[in-house]
């Protein structure tokens, strides 16, 4: 018993993209057959986020850009390849450069990050998962449940999670609708040792914020890495305060 997945646009005539051939036994005597399996599953979401995505960058390369000067024309130059870390795998697109026919100038393309190496929902799903356990077992995870080929060394996940983080510093504390009537503040620190004999360790610093009335922040930080433990007290603080009442 065999199947192909063929993948075509809606709309479009053409018999389409194969992207995968599936095969599988007639009996389940072995329920093991049942259904597709991990590695199959996986490279079917590969096989279809890659051409997509190639669909996607073809289209893309139709737009062209304006000029600043207004003057000139801007013509294709060259193609570069992309290469774009996704959590359906590594895609690489072909997109243009173009150059305008007055000025000179060279313009990457309508609305293309210029140092885009990975997509939002990978870079949060890492975070995620690193705050959640370690950082080694973050990427065993990752390379397990998903087709990702690229992005899962713990050195990468860990800068992803500490620039997730350093983000969601800077944003504005949301006030609560709620008046706390009380807020407790705790504060702890522990040494964090390796296990193997003459590595570093080093101390981590956490907190707990809570209200009686349930609501609760936690936060956590290295000691000596240059995070002000003051301000994240101040901030998770203000995540509970309740709202200033006008004059």
């Amino acid at each position: 018993m065999g199947w192909i997945v063929r993948l075509a646009e809606a709309g479009a005539k053409g018999p389409g993209v194969d992207i995968m051939e599936i095969s599988k036994p007639d009996d389940l005597g072995d329920i093991a057959n049942l259904g597709l399996t991990l590695a199959e599953a996986k490279q079917l979401l590969a096989g279809v986020q890659r051409e997509v995505s190639i669909a996607q960058a073809k289209e893309h390369a139709g737009w062209r850009p304006v000029c600043p000067c207004r003057d000139g024309i801007c013509r294709v130059k060259d193609y570069r390849d992309h290469v774009v870390a996704t959590l359906f795998g590594q895609v690489t697109m072909r997109l243009p450069r173009f150059r305008c026919a007055t000025c000179g100038r060279i313009e990457t393309g309508i609305h293309w990050p210029s140092h885009c190496r990975s997509t939002p929902e990978l870079d949060r799903l890492r975070a995620h998962l690193s705050a959640l356990m370690s950082y080694r077992v973050s990427a065993d995870l990752l390379e397990q449940m998903f087709p990702v080929d690229a992005g899962t060394d713990p050195r990468t996940l860990r800068r992803h999670t500490l620039k997730a983080g350093a983000a969601l510093a800077g944003r504005a504390a949301i006030r609560p609708a709620a008046v706390a009537p009380a807020i407790t503040v705790t504060v702890d620190s522990t040494f964090i040792r390796s296990r193997e004999d003459g590595e570093r360790q080093f101390e981590v610093r956490v907190g707990n914020v809570e209200t009686k009335a349930g609501g609760r922040q936690v936060f956590g930080a290295v000691a000596k890495a240059g995070t002000d433990i003051e301000a994240l007290i101040r901030q998770n603080l203000d995540g509970l305060a309740p709202p200033e009442t006008p004059c």
